[in-house]
């Protein structure tokens, strides 16, 4: 998925902790925290807390101010189990949810140039009959981050950014209209599945003449 998310007046690392914090938010029942206090009672798990431990800006080669940004974003999961198998699926199949969010959400994609690294570690505990389960999550993103004290700063807009609503695909076709084979003097309508385009009117000495001379229509899914 790639995208062009417009500048945000703020930091980098509050702009893609915000943005994580939006995308965690739409899992169902998962309590979100940003920073969180990293204790999280029993009542509250699930839970996912969320905060920005620091960033590396690397000089972009130029006197300007303007630097690749490395963001690192740390994700602290937490589920509650009967057994520990129990508390080992639940833990896993929350990160699934987690690294799902975030990896196809609209803004965290569209911000970063790329992800640099993923780092998790996984631990099950037991505490009397209940076994805890905790996973650490550091998510390194990259990205253009700039200073520039000649422009004014970007007015404050929607973050994170709402995704625009997508149309499925359900067909595709190809359709060729000549300009080097064509009737000299018929008149044609374009096949309405072509692009809209006007044909050569006649006479006429070279194409189009509004006739599909080679055509390709595909109905997806297949």
């Amino acid at each position: 998925m790639t995208t062009l998310i417009a500048p945000q007046p703020m930091l980098a690392r509050r702009q893609l902790r915000l943005a994580a914090v939006a995308a965690l938010e739409a899992i169902a029942g998962l309590t979100v925290e940003s920073p969180g206090d990293w204790n999280t009672p029993a009542s509250k798990l699930p839970s996912a807390l969320v905060r920005v431990s620091g960033d590396h800006k690397e000089g972009a080669g130029s006197q300007e101010p303007e630097f690749t940004t490395s963001v690192d974003l740390e994700v602290l999961l937490r589920v509650q189990g009967l057994t520990a198998e129990a508390t080992q699926d639940a833990i896993e199949a929350l990160g699934y949810s987690v690294e799902q969010a975030l990896f196809t959400d609209y803004s965290v994609v569209g911000m970063l140039n790329r992800f640099s690294s993923i780092e998790t570690e996984i631990e099950i505990t037991s505490e009397g009959r209940e076994h805890l389960g905790r996973a650490s999550m550091r998510v390194t993103g990259e990205l253009f981050e700039s200073f520039d004290p000649t422009e004014a700063a970007p007015l404050p807009t929607t973050w994170p950014v709402a995704a625009p609503a997508t149309v499925p695909l359900d067909s595709v076709g190809v359709h060729a209209d000549l300009t080097n084979i064509y009737d000299p003097s018929g008149t044609y309508a374009p096949s309405p599945d072509a692009p809209p385009y006007t044909p050569t009117p006649a006479p006429r000495t070279s194409g189009p003449d509004g006739r599909d001379e080679g055509a390709l229509d595909l109905q997806l899914p297949q």
